[in-house]
This record gives structure tokens, C-alpha cells and sequence, in this order.
């Protein structure tokens, strides 16, 4: 099936942008809540299956209501699974979209697949959109905003790049202003592995209220530090 895909990847991918320019974003809801709740009990298998994983602070998401913004570091290119698979199944946080990023792989396979656009492909049937990273905030937020306004969920990095170490990387104005912007509640999550575990701790959701895009990113990056001893 692997191999099926990356002969036939070019004319899906074609498929899917035309199906993504034909359906507008409320029909492509039905869409991705679909794929996600199919492939959530596989991919949670398939992650359990090599790594042992434990999540705190699932107290959290009781009460909180969609659209919510789920703020996390960074560590590995699976990460929107991880955090997928740690939300309740087919809960109200589905369909839950990530941003995506165009990023060079020290692996050989890995940087394989992202220079054929195999792992584009994956992110984008699963729920991602594009970064547009170059292109100012402003224009960076107008995809996820127009998400969280149809009352979807959002998973952002603020760190913007995977961030091998155990500290946390330097924070980029995008996911406070998205959060202002929006009204959104933030639901902060910090995620760390050692070995074969994984290891990830949910805050408490907050609403930001920054006067400027610093502020509000130095707010969000002390609650997700907080987690760090969770």
C-alpha cells in the first residue's frame, strides 16, 4: 500500500486540491471530523504499539468548549497525532486542524518523503494548512482564524520548528495574536519523551488579554513552562 501511494501520490494530491477548491471550508469539516475519527483508533494503536505514552491534566477538558486553540511545544513530526489521540474519541474538539510546515529532515526517509510531498499530502488530508510563513502574520492567521470562527480546533506551535531539547524554544508572535484575534480559548500542553515514552500535561484553558503580540506570547510561554515540572 506504501509503495501503491507514492506511485499513485501526485494524482491524489491533484484530487484532493481540486476536491479542497470545490467544497468550501464548513463541507470540509464533515471531511476531516470523518477521517479523524476513522484513523483515531488505528493511529492510537499504532503510537502505543512502540511508544508507552502518559497524559496529565486530562481534567482540563471537561468543561472547555470548542473553538479552542491547543498551544504546544514542538518535538517530533507526529506530533498533531500524539495530541490527537490524546483528545477524547470523536469528542467536540474533532475536527481538530494543524498548521504546516515545509522542514528539512536530518533522516534520509523523512527528507524522501517531504521533497516528494508525500508527508504534504498526509498532513493535508488529515487536517492541516499551509504556514504561510514569509508572508507577515496578518496573512499567517487568516486560515486558522476563519477555523476557529466555524467553531473548529486549532493545534499550534508557537515554537514553529521541532525543538529536540528538553527546554523550550524561542516563541513566535503568531498563536497569541490568533488567540486575541479570535476569542478563542488557549489550552496549553507541554510535551516531552525520553526513551520510548512520551510524556504530555494539559493546563488549565485561559483567554488571553495582551496589549501588545510580546505580551501575550511571553503570557502564553510562562503557562506552558509551568507544565514543564508536571
Amino acid at each position: 500500500l506504501f509503495f501503491v501511494l507514492l506511485i499513485w501520490y501526485p494524482r491524489v494530491f491533484t484530487f484532493f486540491i481540486k476536491l479542497s477548491l470545490l467544497y468550501n471550508e464548513i463541507e470540509m469539516k464533515y471531511w476531516y471530523w470523518l477521517v479523524q475519527t476513522l484513523l483515531w483508533p488505528l493511529v492510537w494503536i499504532l503510537i502505543r504499539f512502540f511508544y508507552r505514552v502518559e497524559v496529565h491534566g486530562r481534567e482540563h477538558l471537561s468543561n472547555l468548549k470548542a473553538p479552542v486553540i491547543i498551544a504546544s511545544n514542538h518535538k517530533t513530526v507526529f506530533d498533531v497525532f500524539l495530541i490527537g489521540t490524546s483528545l477524547p474519541f470523536a469528542s467536540r474538539f474533532f475536527p481538530f486542524r494543524f498548521m504546516t510546515e515545509e522542514e528539512r529532515f536530518h533522516h534520509p526517509m523523512l527528507e524522501f518523503l517531504r521533497k516528494i510531498k508525500f508527508l504534504k499530502l498526509v498532513y493535508l488530508l488529515a487536517g492541516g494548512f499551509p504556514s504561510k510563513r514569509g508572508q507577515g502574520i496578518e496573512e499567517g492567521i487568516k486560515i486558522p482564524t476563519g477555523l476557529l470562527g466555524e467553531g473548529e480546533s486549532v493545534i499550534m506551535f508557537p515554537e514553529w520548528r521541532l525543538i529536540r531539547d528538553e527546554l523550550l524554544g524561542v516563541f513566535y508572535n503568531g498563536t497569541a495574536v490568533l488567540a486575541v484575534k479570535s476569542g478563542a480559548s488557549l489550552l496549553p500542553l507541554f510535551m516531552r519523551f525520553s526513551g520510548r515514552r512520551f510524556f504530555l500535561s494539559f493546563g488549565a484553558p485561559f483567554k488571553l488579554s495582551a496589549r501588545t503580540p510580546e505580551e501575550g506570547t511571553a503570557v502564553l510561554r510562562e503557562k506552558i513552562q509551568n507544565l514543564i515540572s508536571a
